[in-house]
């Protein structure tokens, strides 16, 4: 919980403080709503409350609440959209508090915890969930953001904090890409590692932020390596590189554009951590190891 309610306040201030404090009013109106048992919150909370919990005395599903309405509209639409389709199931939805029941992943291991010791078989489960996810049309009624929506954090005031030259390069990249994309497709948004999960034989997508854009920039999401990884590796870009060219070659994607939309995706997070009174400097650090020697 405390990392919750660090992230809550910075971003919310006075009303996220308030919806802190009224968490354990929330969550028992939802338990008598839903008829929900054995409530355990999960420890690893960051921007939403999470628990486990078990549906009319037998099936096991997970309690989502957000303080934020409009993201929790959102990831309702985007599983509706989704359809249980390499996606967790979408069970109930609660306006009132913002509340989402999920079905519950089992055993719930997420791919994280297989990487980078199994790099070829995480590689392999993330790709086929990931043409799962993206075996859909295009939603016609629901008015999803553009991924140009979201890379308009790039042209922030806050996002000055950010070197010069990696703000710059990122902006260049993002233009290019944009000018050059081909075929729209719905996506999940944000599929990294935390967010697929085992769920007996198959592998499941959770947390969907639904947005449009085309599949390099989804897939640039991976955690082709992790902090603990990156303070002991000899060549951080090197290794990079190769990683993103074999998971393009296994999902048949351009190797390019995914160094490309890794790097600009890289800057967007630093910016929105900007944005929420967060740290960047992890984010910004691994562009300047991602960077060319010879600048950026």
């Amino acid at each position: 919980m405390k990392k919750l309610k660090q992230n809550i306040t910075n971003i919310y201030g006075e009303k996220g403080e308030k919806w802190i404090a009224n968490l354990p009013a929330t969550v028992a109106s939802l338990t008598d709503y839903w008829n929900l048992s054995q409530v355990i919150p999960v420890p690893n909370m960051t921007f939403n409350y999470v628990a486990k919990a078990i549906l009319n005395l037998n099936q096991p599903v997970v309690l989502k609440i957000s303080c934020d309405k409009k993201s929790s509209v959102n990831e309702k639409q985007a599983l509706k959209n989704l359809d249980a389709r390499g996606s967790i199931k979408l069970i109930d939805y609660n306006s009132t508090y913002n509340a989402l029941l999920l079905q519950q992943a089992i055993p719930g291991i997420t791919l994280k915890s297989l990487y980078p010791t199994q790099i070829d078989y995480v590689m392999d489960c993330y790709v086929s969930t990931i043409q799962k996810l993206h075996n859909k049309h295009l939603p016609k009624k629901q008015n999803y953001p553009h991924i140009a929506d979201w890379l308009k954090a790039l042209d922030t005031p806050t996002s000055k904090q950010i070197p010069a030259p990696v703000l710059n390069r990122a902006i260049g990249l993002r233009n290019q890409l944009l000018s050059s994309l081909k075929s729209p497709i719905f996506l999940h948004g944000d599929l990294h590692h935390d967010n697929i999960l085992k769920h007996g034989n198959e592998w499941l997508a959770i947390d969907p932020k639904g947005v449009v854009g085309e599949a390099e920039f989804e897939i640039a999401a991976f955690d082709f390596m992790y902090i603990p990884e990156l303070a002991t590796a000899v060549n951080v870009k090197k290794i990079f590189a190769e990683r993103i060219d074999l998971l393009a070659k296994k999902s048949n994607l351009d190797a390019q554009r995914i160094k490309d939309w890794v790097f600009v995706r890289l800057v967007l997070m630093a910016a929105w951590l900007i944005e929420d009174n967060g740290d960047p400097s992890w984010a910004i650090k691994l562009t300047l190891l991602l960077s060319d020697e010879d600048g950026i």
